[in-house]
């Protein structure tokens, strides 16, 4: 089915791998690769964190986040599958559409958060992906 998956993780809720782990043997097509992305969003509000925190810390976060996320992969046990890590920095949506152009990702595997008010007007990760990706998408409630 797919060679090329994108998982992108949110490290504040691992509970989820669990299940993506399992869509993902189920859409890997014998032998593929998937990539877990994280998405750090601190970035995007540098300027006014860069007062409190200094360069040091955010080395030392963007560290702490590149160590879990090799860990989940490591965790993860996913037959014939090459497993790969990557950390971005930016808008998650925005960024995630972009990595999955880069590697001609297949297929994007994701969780959805359970709606509320605010995703009336906001709207989520997860739909502006299904939204704008120009491959297949699998969202997972």
């Amino acid at each position: 089915m797919f060679n090329q998956i994108l998982i992108p993780v949110d490290l504040t809720h691992k509970e989820h791998l669990e299940r993506l782990r399992q869509a993902a043997q189920l859409l890997i097509d014998g032998v593929g690769s998937v990539t877990l992305l994280y998405v750090d969003p601190i970035m995007v509000h540098r300027d006014a964190l860069m007062m409190e925190l200094e360069e040091s810390q955010f080395d030392e976060h963007r560290q702490e986040a590149q160590a879990q996320l090799q860990s989940l992969s490591e965790s993860l046990q996913l037959e014939n599958v090459t497993m790969n890590v990557v950390t971005r920095e930016g808008v998650a949506h925005d960024q995630i559409l972009e990595y999955a152009s880069e590697i001609s990702a297949d297929a994007i595997l994701m969780m959805a958060s359970q709606p509320g008010v605010s995703s009336y007007f906001i709207g989520s990760t997860a739909e502006r992906v299904v939204r704008h990706a120009d491959c297949s998408v699998f969202v997972i409630r």
